[in-house]
């Protein structure tokens, strides 16, 4: 597999691509067989690897597609998950905005057309940062949406930057402890302005799999089950957000992974002449599976969580504030 890639990759980007694709494959994998786990170096390797795979195979958009309706295509439903997100966010009340782990940026580059607000996009990705910042150019788009590099753990950002925060799909992404999980959300708690909002969605477990269910998971999504085992509501309500709308939305992304097999189909010919058929049916084999895991074991949450008022040195516009309505459509 390696070999087809590394060449399919010189002929379209030539050797300095290959060299960076040979790297990341090595700060991949070394962290799980020396420690038998991830790392944050790890996880910026394993998107600098696989970016360029994803956007030949599936587009510029690095989450689960939200389906609302049977009818969607899979762009339709990506599309629906950063518009979802981004009304959880308030972002249509907002001016300066941070998209924590923002892939490529383009949710960013949707909201940022849409509402007219100013995005700042963190990645730990070397590779996305690269590739983000020539598609926002390319789109001319520069005095709006900025992409930097930097550990979402630890943002660089002084106290009360933004007027609110989306985390699409990227908190268990990055976050390779249980620590770093508290760590996240405090640190979002830091840099919002009060009476912003967060609007979050992720990827979790709410119970443990089998040996070999694990396998699966690994394969498909770079994490062990136990891993993703998470209550994100209740992180963020102990580090001092006020949860004022959360659902789970796992039953409207699990049709993504009909599309992304699906694609295996329509470009049967590509996708095998870069990774070889064992390698294709192997993936396939496991993305089946991951349907049925997460259909059993799997959880979405999605929730807007708030900074409450108080004592601030620099509150939201009041003009821009919505009231906060206190929704809480829980559902397990």
């Amino acid at each position: 597999m390696a070999a087809r890639v590394l060449i399919a990759t010189w002929q379209e980007d030539g050797a300095a691509a290959c060299l960076r694709k040979v790297r990341a494959a090595a700060a991949m994998h070394l962290p799980l067989a020396v420690r038998g786990r991830r790392t944050a170096r790890s996880v910026g390797a394993y998107f600098d690897l696989i970016t360029r795979e994803g956007r030949l195979f599936y587009g510029d958009s690095f989450h689960l597609g939200y389906f609302s309706n049977g009818a969607q295509s899979l762009v339709e439903a990506l599309e629906a998950h950063t518009d979802l997100v981004a009304r959880l966010a308030r972002v249509e009340l907002a001016e300066e905005v941070l998209d924590v782990g923002c892939g490529l940026a383009a949710p960013a580059i949707r909201m940022a057309k849409r509402y007219g607000c100013r995005i700042t996009g963190v990645n730990i990705s070397r590779e996305q940062v690269r590739q983000g910042n020539q598609l926002i150019s390319d789109l001319d788009l520069s005095d709006r949406v900025t992409v930097r590099r930097g550990d979402a753990r630890a943002l660089d950002f002084p106290d009360e930057s933004f007027d609110a925060i989306v985390c699409l799909e990227a908190a268990g992404d990055i976050c390779v402890t249980e620590a770093d999980k508290s760590r996240l959300v405090r640190d979002l708690y830091r840099i919002l302005r009060p009476g912003g909002h967060v609007g979050f969605s992720d990827l979790a477990l709410r119970n443990a799999v089998s040996r070999a269910d694990d396998r699966d998971v690994r394969a498909v999504l770079y994490h062990s089950a136990a891993e993703l085992i998470t209550d994100w509501p209740a992180i963020f309500s102990r580090e001092g957000f006020r949860i004022v709308e959360s659902r789970d939305i796992i039953a409207e992304t699990l049709p993504t992974w009909d599309h992304v097999r699906a694609v295996y189909g329509t470009r049967d010919g590509d996708v095998v002449r870069r990774y070889g058929r064992r390698l294709v049916e192997r993936t396939i084999a496991h993305l089946e599976r991951i349907a049925i895991i997460l259909a059993e074991h799997g959880t979405f949450p999605t929730l807007a969580a708030q900074k409450p008022f108080g004592a601030v040195r620099h509150e939201l516009r009041e003009d821009r504030v919505a009231p906060a309505v206190e929704s809480y459509a829980l559902s397990s």
